[in-house]
């Protein structure tokens, strides 16, 4: 079997989450982790155990619909309670795969489309099932229980049988090479491998939305041509395949896709662009669908262990730090579907989707809830993937972020307050010689490592890598400390409302003005009643109008006190700025521990006095009365905020 990835994946529940990412992993299992499948049993917890009819969903086959909610919520919850290690969690998920193996058919199909008369090549019967085997074999990989590898091989050689030729479908449905690949690994079957080569390229055949590989190679990129979530996972799909057979085209295709969406349709914040859900340009209004953050997450982690590349670590903790901390509430029990850079307010009616759209609003479980389930997969296994192995046993660290490794004899304890802070400690707990390599991220302007307090001459290599190897001690410690910038960046939105606002980053972190929140309950539209503690949102700023003496003299004045209502002088120079870091006091989400400090200036006229969406401003300079204070904060401890600044009108 061959094998051209330059790193392996560690097995499940080899990193383990500490401080606060194992805060948020507990608030996860008090929250929509631990209680999804109890919100909304018959779409999430019971499709692979006891299909129902979910009336929301309509009359006809439901299969397809139960096959990606409910898999992907158990991928991300087995993930969850082995990166947690949560004895009660790792019995309910075992729970789960036993009741869901005992459905296994004779002939080895393992999914939803079980009656006699389903319709097996319905191409959501492909999806749905990728999404349920990768939970399987992150299980197997935690666990080590054949039964489960054995089910999923049998699964992945059923649809080697009947979807082989033309029974293959070409829109979701190419997700299966995923497993495929994964499954050949496990056991060596090329069978699963051959079958993965043959659908990559049948995909080039039947490109309706420029998904191919050929079509990722191509220089062309075109916004609205696929569901910029499903880009997320076509975008590794080639890679992988360069991985069973080492065709440099198939990785360069995956390479040159997310250069071409980083590019073109990724904000500042890593949220790809989902305009209804489409690749669209950058905009401070423009609009990112949640699943896109679990999906290019894996896609980042793939690519990491594929090539060897410290890169997409870097992409992983911009996208996770940033945009996908800044759409979930912080207690866990809501997320946004839809969310911006900026974000005036957050209700059911405020979406650029439409008034219709209810996918701005803060909620456990959206009537269709895909992304509440991927809000489940992207907290552990952005965790998972801290570090990779290679075959001579060395360790790699793509991205930071409090954990521990307890792997192949190797006990690492990582402490640190990254991306709050820019220096980590590696603690050593095992007399074992291997090499450390350190990501150098792309931000940093220097670094420092010292091993036992003394400073050790190193740099790093054309990967991004700084490696240290030697024979470790039980008791050593490194320490690697980044050297920050403040970043004053002209957002490049030429492609979409063209007023190229001025956006602010340090360290890993891009920082927002942050507008105070009102949590205001309302009932919404769940599918089923929530139970009390569980509620929907609607988020509106919260401030509070002086006395009027007339409705005129209210519309004439209000702007006056519309707290977002700011510009900043686009030759502002990082000097301009001041760090504050804090003593960390309880949540770091809640109370950050770090803000800047500069001047903006008051522009009254950038929106209506009663807005009720977020307003792109018009024109690309604003008017100003007076300068202010301006304090920011990281955008993943906001939900309501101002992050791509207008333009001053100063002269």
């Amino acid at each position: 079997m061959k094998n051209y990835n330059k790193c392996i994946r560690l097995p499940l529940g080899a990193v383990k989450a500490e401080g606060f990412l194992k805060d948020q992993l507990l608030r996860c299992k008090d929250g929509m982790t631990g209680h999804l499948k109890d919100l909304e049993p018959e779409m999430i917890a019971l499709p692979y155990i006891k299909k129902t009819y979910v009336k929301a969903w309509g009359p006809g086959d439901q299969s397809g619909w139960g096959a990606e909610i409910s898999g992907n919520y158990w991928t991300g919850y087995i993930q969850s309670a082995f990166v947690l290690d949560d004895e009660e969690m790792k019995k309910t998920a075992a729970e789960w795969v036993d009741g869901m193996m005992k459905n296994q058919k004779a002939d080895g199909y393992l999914g939803t489309f079980y009656e006699d008369d389903a319709n097996i090549y319905d191409d959501f019967n492909g999806w749905g099932t990728a999404c349920a085997m990768r939970g399987l074999i992150a299980f197997y990989e935690a666990t080590g229980r054949k039964d489960v590898l054995e089910a999923v091989h049998k699964c992945m050689l059923w649809f080697t049988r009947e979807w082989a030729g033309d029974n293959k479908t070409f829109y979701a449905a190419p997700y299966l090479i995923e497993p495929m690949i994964l499954t050949y690994f496990h056991t060596g079957d090329e069978t699963l491998a051959e079958y993965a080569k043959e659908y990559l390229e049948m995909t080039c055949d039947r490109d309706i939305f420029e998904s191919s590989y050929k079509a990722l190679l191509s220089d062309d990129f075109h916004y609205n041509s696929n569901h910029t979530a499903a880009v997320g996972y076509y975008l590794r799909l080639p890679a992988m395949v360069y991985s069973a057979f080492g065709n440099e085209e198939y990785l360069k295709a995956s390479e040159k896709g997310i250069q071409k969406v980083r590019k073109y349709s990724t904000q500042l914040s890593g949220g790809p662009v989902s305009i209804s859900e489409y690749l669209g340009p950058v905009g401070g209004t423009n609009e990112t669908e949640y699943c896109s953050y679990a999906y290019f997450n894996a896609t980042f982690t793939m690519m990491g262990i594929i090539t060897g590349k410290a890169i997409y670590g870097d992409y992983m903790e911009e996208m996770y730090y940033n945009g996908a901390m800044g759409a979930r509430k912080k207690d866990e029990k809501a997320i946004a579907y839809l969310s911006s850079p900026n974000q005036f307010m957050a209700t059911t009616t405020s979406s650029t989707a439409g008034a219709k759209v209810d996918m701005q609003a803060y909620t456990p479980c959206y009537p269709v809830s895909c992304c509440p389930v991927n809000a489940v997969c992207n907290v552990p296994e952005f965790i998972r993937d801290f570090m990779m192995t290679d075959n001579d046993g060395n360790v790699y660290v793509q991205s930071y972020g409090p954990c521990r490794l307890d792997y192949n004899g190797i006990k690492i304890n990582v402490n640190t307050l990254y991306p709050f802070r820019n220096n980590v400690r590696f603690e050593i707990g095992c007399d074992k010689s291997f090499a450390l390599y350190l990501k150098n991220p792309m931000w940093a302007k220097g670094f420092e490592v010292t091993v036992n307090g003394e400073k050790t001459e190193c740099s790093a290599d054309e990967n991004g890598y700084i490696k240290l190897d030697k024979a470790w001690k039980c008791g050593d410690v490194v320490e690697i400390t980044f050297k920050a910038e403040i970043e004053v960046i002209k957002v490049d939105d030429t492609d979409g409302p063209a007023v190229h606002p001025i956006a602010i980053k340090y360290g890993a972190l891009l920082y927002s003005y942050h507008i105070p929140e009102d949590w205001i309950a309302t009932e919404g539209s769940p599918m089923t009643p929530l139970p009390d503690g569980w509620t929907w949102y609607q988020l509106v700023p919260f401030y509070r109008d002086p006395p009027y003496k007339s409705h005129h003299e209210a519309t004439g004045l209000r702007r006056n006190y519309i707290n977002w209502n700011l510009a900043i002088d686009e030759n502002i120079k990082p000097s301009d700025f001041t760090v504050e870091e804090i003593e960390p006091k309880g949540y770091v989400w809640e109370n950050t521990p770090i803000k800047l400090h500069a001047h903006c200036y008051k522009a009254p006229y950038i929106m209506p006095p009663y807005p009720n969406r977020t307003c792109e401003p018009c024109g690309e300079y604003q008017i100003v009365t007076h300068k202010l204070p301006l304090v920011l904060k990281p955008f993943g401890c906001t939900n309501l905020r101002l992050t791509y600044f207008p333009k001053a009108k100063l002269k």
